[in-house]
């Protein structure tokens, strides 16, 4: 179990309640109630940062340190597979590029997490515990490196339960990864100190929805860090297929938000983000997966309620298990969507990255 933090952020608010007035008839909040108030307030990033730093690279360190060079080749899809895949995109979005990454390395794979660190680099976490780096050229991904998450005391996670990596969300070389079978959300100051940061707690998830425990491998796969500075997750799924979706608070729980998913019917959501566009809104992006023997794996991508802000993969395009979403601005104005798909570690199966271009 990784090592948990609390960062107080209300504690200005104990102040102004205990001091608001003086005297022998002053009322002050009973601490009980000032106590709740806190519990109760979002976890806020900026309050939290400077302490995982510290925490997570307590030995300090280097951006790349535990990180190694991975043989990764990069497969462009040919000319007919991207004209197959562009004819199920609507107008105002375009395939900006499609390739399938394969490396001689066993332990590359199971991509299920996806991150924009840079306008150079993306993250990626793995279902094994893992950190991939994906260096861009062009907008293309070009290189690779490969790292493992460690614990509390530098010891490497381990087991299927421990190190079952799902969702990512990186601000300010600080990520935070959910993980499925024990679940729960951990930061690592990686940008400070690469894959040799310790794993800092942020909350324990809940493992039950209105009652009903929740499958150990249908858990929260989807997280995003709001331009806020919150912490929000998705789970895959809960009773009568829902996906729900819930908050960090600042005394380190996971809570309910009382919402859930607009999940298309048969689907599951596995990944989410968010945008500011140019006017100053935030706009909420998921990805959703299903599967069945008949049909295979599907994927949809939904940006609103519209049948024409959604795309959907599907045979006979070029598809796979995509789980991973990242969400970039472009200097044009336009939004990125990067999507990578989970080859569970099986030569039956492909890592596939898309890039697609929206005008939003």
């Amino acid at each position: 179990m990784t090592r948990k933090v609390f960062w107080p952020v209300a504690a200005s608010l104990f102040s102004v309640l205990s001091c608001a007035a003086s005297g022998p008839e002053a009322e002050t909040a009973p601490a009980a109630e000032v106590a709740a108030v806190e519990a109760a307030a979002p976890w806020n990033f900026e309050t939290a940062a400077d302490a995982i730093r510290e925490t997570s690279c307590a030995e300090g360190g280097a951006p790349m340190r535990g990180m190694l060079p991975l043989n990764l080749t990069v497969a462009p899809l040919n000319e007919r597979q991207v004209e197959v895949l562009s004819e199920r995109i609507q107008t105002g979005a375009e395939f900006a590029g499609a390739w399938e990454l394969t490396s001689t390395d066993p332990n590359f794979g199971g991509l299920s997490g996806l991150a924009v660190e840079d306008d150079t680099s993306l993250l990626a976490v793995t279902d094994a515990g893992g950190w991939v780096k994906l260096a861009l050229n062009d907008d293309a991904p070009s290189a690779a490196a490969i790292g493992y998450m460690r614990g509390p005391g530098g010891r490497l996670l381990s087991g299927k339960t421990e190190n079952d990596a799902e969702g990512l969300a990186v601000r300010d070389g600080i990520a935070f990864v959910s993980f499925e079978r024990d679940f729960r959300v951990a930061a690592f100051a990686i940008g400070t100190c690469g894959a040799g940061a310790n794993a800092v707690e942020i909350a324990a998830l809940p493992s039950t929805f209105e009652g009903t425990v929740i499958d150990s491998n249908e858990g929260p796969e989807a997280l995003k860090l709001s331009f806020g500075g919150e912490l929000e997750f998705g789970f895959e799924a809960a009773p009568e297929g829902r996906s729900p979706l819930g908050h960090i608070l600042a005394d380190g729980a996971g809570a309910w938000t009382g919402k859930t998913a607009s999940n298309p019917s048969g689907f599951a959501l596995v990944s989410m983000d968010s945008v500011r566009l140019p006017n100053g809104t935030d706009r909420d992006i998921y990805l959703y997966r299903s599967f069945d023997p008949l049909r295979g794996i599907r994927s949809v991508l939904a940006w609103g309620p519209g049948e024409d802000e959604r795309i959907a993969l599907s045979r006979p395009v070029m598809t796979d298990n995509f789980e991973g979403l990242a969400v970039q601005a472009l200097p044009s104005g336009d939004v990125r969507l990067w999507i990578v798909s989970d080859n569970n570690f099986s030569e039956q199966q492909r890592t596939l990255i898309y890039a697609i271009d929206l005008n939003l």
